[in-house]
This record gives structure tokens, C-alpha cells and sequence, in this order.
């Protein structure tokens, strides 16, 4: 028969096993979410019914990636959509990475917002206030963001669908394709 102390030791074990475990694959499926997400997002940038009036002086989108701790999976992302959705609509596609507490710092807007780590509810909170007065999307990879206030996110069931926040939408003013919306999940 096993001592107490050497069964708390073994379920002390068994505990942590667990919760490894368990953060790797929800650290997996948050990197499956990030890697969908980037073929997605450009697409949807581009049914924004207002996308060329977001474009730069020199019609460039610009497509901003805002992170808060990890800079270089920030970077890797937005290289990932720079060379995939290096065309939306016809116009050349510019990345950049800023961390979320330097986003109220910015002079010129950009087309749209994608977030690249999950975010507390007061960083999430910023995002969404500046995408708002600027009227831009803001887009989130992660499961509960949208709920949370992002206007776009992705469903994954079966089948993988964007995820638009209609209350989201309307408050900042950003206009969806119709069409596209008809096809999305929708969360009122």
C-alpha cells in the first residue's frame, strides 16, 4: 500500500501532467485558429463595402497586427498575410506590428485590425474603442472574441465561417457585404 505522502506526491504529479497537457492543445488550437485566420482575413477585409476609401495616400492597405507580448508571432503572422494576401481587391497589401498599448498613438489608420494574441478584457477594450472612431474592422482568430465585442472572428464547426458581431459592426460603422453576411454566423 502506497504512504499518503507518496500518493499526494504521485497526484501532485498526475495535476500538473494535466494541466500541461491541457495548455498544449489549447495552445494548438489557438495556433490552428491564428493559421486558418490568415487565409481568411484578407477576404474579408476586402468585402468591407468601404475598403478603397481605407486605403493610404498612396491606395496601399495597410493592415495592422496588434499584439501584446509576443512581437515575433505578431511579425510572423503579418509576414504569413503579407505574401498570401499581398492583392486584396487589387491593391497592394503593407503589414505592420504594434503593441496594443501604442495603438492610440497612431497618425494615419489602417484598413483593418488583426489580433494576434488573445487580449485581457481592458486591451481587447482599447482595440475596439480606436477601430471604432476610426471606423475600421478588427478582427480576432480567437474563440470568444467576438462575443467579447470584435467585430470578426471565425466559426469553426465542420465547415469554417466568419463570425460577425452585428451590434460590433453597426457601433463602428463598418459595412459588410450583404451577400456575405447571408453566408456567416452572426451574433446579435
Amino acid at each position: 500500500m502506497l504512504k499518503t505522502k507518496t500518493k499526494l506526491s504521485l497526484l501532485a504529479f498526475l495535476l500538473m501532467s494535466f494541466v500541461l497537457v491541457s495548455n498544449s492543445f489549447a495552445d494548438e488550437a489557438e495556433k490552428r485558429r491564428i493559421d486558418i485566420s490568415v487565409s481568411i482575413f484578407p477576404r474579408i477585409v476586402a468585402v468591407d463595402n468601404h475598403f478603397r476609401e481605407k486605403l493610404d495616400k498612396n491606395s496601399k492597405a495597410q493592415l495592422l497586427f496588434v499584439y501584446d507580448e509576443d512581437k515575433g508571432l505578431a511579425q510572423e503572422v503579418a509576414n504569413r498575410v503579407g505574401s498570401q494576401g499581398s492583392n486584396i481587391g487589387g491593391m497592394v497589401v503593407e503589414t505592420h506590428v504594434i503593441r496594443v498599448d501604442e495603438i492610440s498613438q497612431l497618425t494615419e489608420a489602417p484598413v483593418a485590425i488583426f489580433i494576434v494574441e488573445k487580449m485581457s478584457d481592458v486591451k481587447l477594450a482599447k482595440i475596439i474603442a480606436y477601430a471604432d472612431a476610426v471606423h475600421r474592422l478588427v478582427f480576432s482568430p480567437f474563440s470568444g472574441d467576438v462575443e467579447r465585442g470584435v467585430m470578426v472572428g471565425i466559426s469553426v464547426t465542420n465547415r469554417v465561417k466568419p463570425y460577425f458581431n452585428l451590434p460590433a459592426l453597426r457601433q463602428s460603422k463598418v459595412v459588410i457585404n450583404a451577400l456575405l453576411m447571408k453566408m456567416s454566423k452572426r451574433y446579435e
